[in-house]
């Protein structure tokens, strides 16, 4: 008969596989904010600079500076992009979109974009009742010519949305809601988009309150789904009723 096998224990020591720390998110801070904050006012007063020289060269801008409002805004949206691309990419290695939120959903888009537009209505509705002014914005005098009509409603229905989320509720509201919680990230980051928004309106509250309860919609749509693209849409959609409402306005003047 053979013995009883005895096994004996291993010499080697057992090697204990540390836990994978996931990677923290969002993996930015406020130091990132600050440089990118930087980098876009330094764009921006290059920009003024070259909307005075421009104006020197031709007279006629000075009083009517139409033509330049929609190239200072599409040059503004390039130098946000530059500075996330600079910042994120030389700090971190990372791309832009896929790092704020630029991510597939499973919600219906359409169904998104559809509460994009009644939010719209629910809005206008809320300022009638807030007894809103009526202020004529720097966009109508683009209603005239029907090629920068074109263009302000590209700009508003696609790239303002796309760059504005990216910013807003793809860079600032996750460092936000990571420091004071979610409601009150979505709240503050509301808040400085509706501020940022109400030179455009004369400074009138009514439109800034407008635009921070549309900023907490889709602060809860990037909070609720971790991506932007549901914003973005609804955001898009939102603008679209405007451009539509300044089409309309100007048919029945003309």
């Amino acid at each position: 008969m053979e013995p009883d096998r005895i096994d004996m224990p291993s010499l080697e020591p057992a090697i204990e596989t540390a836990p994978v720390k996931p990677a923290r998110e969002p993996f930015w801070g406020y130091a990132d904010l600050g440089l990118v904050l930087l980098l876009i006012a330094f764009g921006l007063v290059l920009l003024v600079i070259i909307d005075g020289i421009i104006e020197v060269a031709d007279p006629h801008l000075r009083s009517d500076y139409t033509p330049l409002v929609l190239p200072t805004n599409m040059a503004a949206y390039v130098v946000v992009y530059l500075a996330l691309k600079l910042v994120l990419g030389s700090r971190y290695g990372a791309p832009v979109f896929s790092s704020l939120g630029w991510r597939r959903t499973r919600l219906n888009l359409v169904l998104v974009g559809a509460g994009g537009v009644a939010l719209a209505f629910a809005l206008s509705a809320l300022g009638s009742l807030l007894h809103t002014p009526k202020v004529e914005t720097p966009f109508e005098a683009l209603t005239n010519n029907p090629y920068s009509f074109a263009f302000l409603a590209v700009t508003a229905i696609v790239i303002a949305p796309v760059f504005e989320e990216l910013f807003f509720r793809g860079l600032v509201q996750p460092l936000l809601c990571r420091s004071f919680g979610a409601l009150a990230g979505i709240g503050i980051t509301a808040s400085l988009f509706g501020a940022l928004h109400a030179p455009e309106y004369s400074e009138q509250w009514q439109y800034a309150f407008s635009v921070l309860l549309a900023g907490i919609a889709f602060g809860v749509m990037r909070e609720r789904t971790k991506s932007i693209i549901p914003g973005t849409v609804m955001h898009g959609c939102f603008n679209a009723v405007s451009v539509v409402a300044l089409a309309v306005e100007k048919l029945h003047k003309g």
